[in-house]
């Protein structure tokens, strides 16, 4: 049976000796009634066993009324490096639908994955994968989750926008004309008709990722564009399939990107270029400014997902929303925008990029901002002159900014401890002692879940950025990198639905 922790943090104790786990508001717990009935729950943890190479199970206990059956609404902005990645759990009664928007471009989101759901075993059944736009740092963290036979994705979104091997560079999302990208790929048919002809996927890895999902409907069955043309309608507004407005069930709308209709009926996305309204063409400009833009609403809360989003794309989501023409003053479109564009959280656009405009930050108006950016990049992500412009347009005296970055501020790799280096050891010793083919290969491969297992620990300990809330509260967590004995290593802030908004605790985090 699945409940969920029901205090702010705590600990649940081991049944054998004083070992214990720190917990969190909306940590899911598979329980099980003790023999005799008690006021407690047995706990079981799944964890990895080093000595059987085998998934095992450890017996903690916690009390009923310390629990909750109902599930919350959970983000996760994971540590990906430079990249986004965001898993996203939507109540469903007990249970939870689990969206993963962007994957970051290495590794960082599987290991994750293995480790938040308490290791993948063969029925990891995933609601959606959101692939926003075709960047690398956004895409291709998806390839190794694809390539896992483990894992399935009830539905595969994107924005429409498909690269493709070309001789012309500036035609790799497709042709134009007249200012617009002429094809975009609606539908799972027309995506195959595409890369069915290998000389279209040539050596690209996104026509890769894409043709092996499209290569396995079993696991992968459905594969769509999303856009505000391509989605659930449902009052004037575009959702993503299944999270139209519903009674209680939180609503995902899709703010962009934002087709236009040709003379001939057909679709088309404009093209973008340095300056908003310049009528230039860039690629990069072009598929990060149509990045699948979400806003999910539960309850009193909201959070809008910003993809890649650039000044040109925020100039026209702007004026689109603001019903202004393209003379008028950026500024004049904020008030109505504000209408279909504000949140409570903001994903911030492009790793906190300098290429964004005041007045988007300003219609957004939230009290809590993530960015999502890595150590090894020129961009100098996230600009310090973009923290202070949050500051000063976020909500309330003292908004909240986050980065996941920022919050690692330790290598992405750490030596190894006295103990860890004596295990490894151990194993470097079985490899080059073997005698057989066999037995090397079996010390390499434990020698590689060794450095795997590692780098799991290290991105789920730091940089991840953790949103709970039930409608009328919400934390926003993530993990410290050094704790005193029996102190939480969560650092927790607490925010209430007041009816003059949402108010920071008292406590002002801990």
């Amino acid at each position: 049976m699945r409940v969920y922790y029901g205090q702010k943090s705590g600990t649940i104790t081991s049944v054998v000796g004083a070992k214990k786990k720190f917990v969190i508001w909306g940590d899911w717990l598979d329980v099980e009634e003790e023999t005799p009935a008690s006021d407690f729950y047995k706990v079981n943890w799944k964890v990895w066993d080093p000595t059987t190479q085998a998934i095992g199970s450890e017996a903690y206990r916690v009390k009923k009324d310390h629990t909750r059956k109902t599930a919350l609404l959970e983000m996760i902005f994971v540590d990906v490096g430079q990249g986004d990645g965001c898993i996203v759990s939507v109540p469903d009664g007990n249970e939870q639908k689990v969206l993963i928007v962007d994957a970051g471009q290495f590794s960082n989101m599987h290991n994750f994955l293995k480790w938040r759901f308490r290791y993948i075993d063969a029925n990891a059944h995933f609601h959606a994968a959101v692939i926003t736009h075709p960047d690398q740092d956004h895409y291709k963290g998806f390839v190794p989750l694809i390539n896992d036979d483990r894992i399935h994705f009830e539905h595969i979104y994107h924005n429409g926008l498909v690269e493709r091997k070309t001789t012309n560079e500036l035609d790799i999302i497709g042709p134009r004309a007249n200012g617009f990208c002429t094809e975009v790929y609606a539908d799972r048919a027309s995506l195959h008709a595409l890369f069915s002809n290998q000389a279209n996927r040539g050596n690209k890895a996104y026509p890769a990722l894409m043709w092996a999902a499209l290569g396995d409907p079993a696991r992968f069955p459905d594969i769509l564009m999303a856009s505000t043309e391509h989605g659930e309608k449902a009052g004037g507004k575009t959702y993503l399939p299944g999270f139209a407005p519903d009674g209680a069930q939180p609503t995902i709308e899709i703010l962009g990107p934002v087709p236009d209709k040709q003379a001939d009926g057909s679709l088309a996305l404009r093209v973008f270029g340095d300056k908003p309204g310049d009528g230039k063409f860039d690629v990069g400009k072009t598929k990060n400014g149509h990045s699948v833009i979400l806003r999910l609403v539960y309850g009193g809360f909201s959070a809008i997902f910003g993809g890649d989003l650039n000044r040109p794309s925020e100039d026209y989501l702007l004026r689109h929303y603001g019903k202004i023409g393209p003379a008028a003053a950026l500024s004049t479109a904020v008030p109505e925008a504000r209408k279909r564009l504000s949140a409570d959280l903001l994903k911030c656009c492009h790793h906190g990029s300098a290429d964004v405009t005041d007045e988007f930050v300003e219609a957004v108006n939230p009290f809590a901002f993530v960015v999502s950016s890595g150590d090894q990049e020129s961009h100098v992500h996230p600009r310090p002159e973009v923290l202070g412009l949050l500051g000063k347009k976020g909500r309330g005296g003292r908004p909240l900014i986050l980065s996941t970055e920022l919050l690692r501020s330790t290598p992405s790799s750490l030596s190894l401890d006295a103990e860890e280096k004596k295990a490894f050891d151990k194993l470097l010793d079985a490899y080059d002692t073997a005698t057989t083919a066999t037995a090397r290969g079996d010390a390499r491969q434990s020698a590689l879940a060794f450095i795997d297992r590692r780098t799991r620990r290290l991105v789920t300990q730091y940089g991840a950025i953790t949103m709970r809330s039930d409608g009328n509260k919400v934390i926003i967590a993530f993990r410290k990198e050094v704790t005193k004995s029996n102190q939480s290593p969560w650092q927790l802030f607490e925010y209430n639905l007041e009816p003059t908004g949402w108010e920071p605790a008292d406590d002002g985090g801990h």
